[in-house]
């Protein structure tokens, strides 16, 4: 039975969005590109890549290319990297150089998870609460989550790529509430882009919270809002769940 403090219920789950809610690019995306670019003797700015980034997230939409067959994940990632390439106004007929760039923006390696990640999971897990990740990506965050000793924590991890469902799908949202068995008024997900990971959420049942890390807005309509991941247990009274 689920126990309310005056208009607040207990939570004994809380998962996780990954990109830029538990990891990051590091030291930035267009840092990378620019890496890679100079490793083969070619010198673009940031502030071109960063334009290069713009266009091409702009003319190679991106909804829907983890949920297809392989050749479809592999057609995305060749017309997005050679736009990228191509915006840095460099030459490219053969395609070796949007493959090195997409290979490596593709690498578990360039992951890293903001400081205040670990202590957050850390905390909570000793606190007896379920843990998992709800994200849209390729199977290669496993293993980011690996290399960066965030998976000890993790129950469940739930990809688009393995589930079939990208967000905000309801979908990939019940497949989480379905493996760990729990009431969704007993979950809570959180989430750093409000349309994607938050509306959907909803409607499975699941309390929405908002990681603002850049303090954006004071709050979105009824959505709790943190800006720390460590500020999260303190939203809720924690009813622990009891592992078998």
């Amino acid at each position: 039975m689920t126990m309310q403090f005056g208009m607040v219920e207990e939570k004994s789950a809380f998962f996780f969005s990954a990109v830029n809610t538990l990891i990051s690019c590091s030291p930035s995306r267009e840092a990378v590109l620019v890496q890679v670019l100079k490793d083969r003797g070619l010198t673009v700015t940031i502030p071109t890549a960063k334009i290069a980034f713009v266009i091409a997230d702009a003319s190679v939409p991106a909804s829907g290319y983890t949920i297809g067959p392989r050749e479809k994940k592999e057609r995305y990632w060749a017309e997005y990297s050679a736009a990228l390439v191509k915006n840095c106004f460099i030459d490219d007929d053969e395609g070796g150089i949007a493959k090195a760039v997409a290979d490596r923006l593709r690498s578990p390696d360039i992951w890293i998870a903001y400081g205040d990640v670990e202590p957050a999971l850390e905390s909570l897990r000793k606190r007896g609460c379920v843990l998992g990740v709800i994200a849209n990506g390729e199977s290669t965050l496993r293993a980011a989550f690996d290399r960066l000793s965030l998976s000890r924590y993790l129950d469940v991890i739930v990809l688009s790529e393995e589930v079939g469902f990208e967000k905000p799908d309801p979908r990939v949202f019940q497949v989480a509430l379905d493996r760990v068995g729990l009431p969704p008024e007993r979950c809570a997900y959180v989430g750093d882009l409000p349309e994607i990971d938050l509306k959907e959420a909803s409607r499975t049942g699941m309390t929405r919270v908002w990681l603002d890390r850049n303090r954006l807005a004071r709050r979105i309509g009824e959505v709790q809002k943190i800006e720390m991941l460590t500020d999260l247990e303190f939203l809720f009274p924690i009813a622990p769940f009891k592992r078998s």
